[in-house]
């Protein structure tokens, strides 16, 4: 399980490893879901699996089963494709980052049973999730966006391809945006946990002047201290990470009624109750290796 993020006096916080990516070679069989319309909000039953290749762990299995089975989840109650972002590194790595936000939001999951089996002589993880889901129907036109979202080590330049760090790597974000936004930075863990990085008791929520990048920890935060770290979950060689930016027109104080234990979920369901052209939103995601 990943370490929670630590805030210290002079604060490194310590990133999650997150669900979102997944490896070339693994296999994916076909997914199976049932759906209940119970008014705005619908409750889907989906099953995810994933096939374990030679050099794959079972929690890393156990996460692609859990993300392919809320891909699936929102796309049967949304009624369409939930869009993606697909990034290869090394024609090795493929991080299929999952944006439910566009479509449909999970405010509410259950994991009703998950382990491996054998099928057809190969070793599978197989998730089955209950998700209520909220499909998004945008009534206004956004005038709005994230135009960039990037992640670099603190010392070498920003690139758009997706990097890989070692374990305590020092990082920084880059964000750029179409219309002055108040930015909000979470970390997700590979369980689904999310730890708010911005703001937080040392940095403010930051208001970024459209057309403008905004990094953080910019070199202020840094001299004095402020540092953002990676690191792999405790017996684990490598992680997948990933960075959640929501953007939005008027300052939200997303998660402030939660406690360390807070889930993707949490944010999903305070995003539900907001208008869908009032946010943007941009993922982003890394492998971190001991």
């Amino acid at each position: 399980m990943a370490q929670n993020p630590a805030i210290v006096r002079k604060p490194s916080i310590l990133l999650l490893s997150s669900i979102v990516c997944s490896v070339l070679f693994f296999l994916f069989a076909p997914c199976t879901s049932a759906e209940t319309d119970t008014g705005d909000l619908r409750e889907v039953i989906a099953e995810g699996r994933a096939i374990l290749g030679d050099d794959t762990t079972p929690a890393q299995a156990k996460a692609l089963a859990l993300n392919d089975a809320r891909r699936i989840a929102v796309e049967r109650a949304a009624g369409v494709m939930v869009r993606s972002s697909s990034v290869v590194y090394n024609s090795e790595l493929i991080s299929d980052l999952i944006s439910a936000f566009s479509k449909g939001l999970i405010v509410k999951e259950d994991i009703l049973s998950e382990g491996l089996r054998t099928e057809e002589g190969h070793a599978a993880y197989v998730c089955r999730i209950k998700a209520t889901i909220k499909p998004l129907r945008q009534r206004k036109q956004k005038d709005i966006r994230i135009i960039k979202a990037e992640v670099s080590r603190a010392d070498r330049p920003f690139s758009s391809s997706a990097p890989v760090f070692q374990d305590n790597d020092e990082i920084r974000i880059r964000v750029k945006t179409e219309g002055d936004l108040n930015i909000n930075v979470f970390s997700v863990s590979q369980d689904g946990r999310i730890a708010l990085l911005l703001p937080n008791p040392y940095v403010k929520l930051k208001q970024v002047s459209g057309g403008q990048d905004f990094i953080f920890p910019d070199e202020s935060m840094r001299s004095s201290g402020f540092k953002l770290r990676v690191h792999t979950p405790k017996n684990l060689t490598r992680a997948y990470e990933t960075i959640v930016i929501i953007a939005t027109k008027e300052q939200k104080d997303f998660l402030s009624s939660k406690d360390r234990d807070a889930t993707l979920s949490d944010l999903m369901g305070e995003l539900s109750l907001l208008e869908q052209s009032s946010w943007a939103d941009a993922t982003i995601g890394y492998e971190v290796r001991r």
